[in-house]
C-alpha cells in the first residue's frame, strides 16, 4: 500500500500539479488578453469589445472551475469524520491544507 501512495504521491507531484498550474496559468493569460483586447482594440474596432468580453469570460470561468474543485476537495475531507492518518494520506496525494 505505501508502495502504491508513494507511486500516486509522485505521479501527482511531478505531473499533475504542473498541469494544474500551467492551466490555471493559461486561463488568466487568457483574461488578461482579453482585458488588453476590450481596452486597446475597442478604440478602433467596435467588435473588439464583444471578443475582449468573451475571452475574460471564458479565462475567469476556467479560473473559477479550477478553484471550485481545490474548494470541493478541501470540503469533502473537512466533512467527512476521517482519522488523521487518512487525511495526512490525501494530503500527500492532493496538496491542500
Amino acid at each position: 500500500m505505501n508502495a502504491a501512495m508513494t507511486i500516486i504521491s509522485k505521479i501527482n507531484q511531478n505531473l499533475i500539479n504542473p498541469i494544474i498550474l500551467l492551466a490555471f496559468a493559461v486561463a488568466l493569460i487568457f483574461f488578461i488578453f482579453g482585458v488588453l483586447e476590450y481596452l486597446v482594440k475597442s478604440k478602433n474596432d467596435p467588435s473588439a469589445i464583444k471578443a475582449g468580453a468573451k475571452h475574460m469570460g471564458w479565462g475567469l470561468f476556467g479560473m473559477f472551475i479550477m478553484v471550485s474543485v481545490f474548494g470541493f476537495l478541501q470540503l469533502i475531507i473537512n466533512t467527512f469524520p476521517i482519522d488523521n492518518a487518512t487525511k495526512e494520506n490525501v494530503k500527500k496525494v492532493l496538496p491542500i491544507n
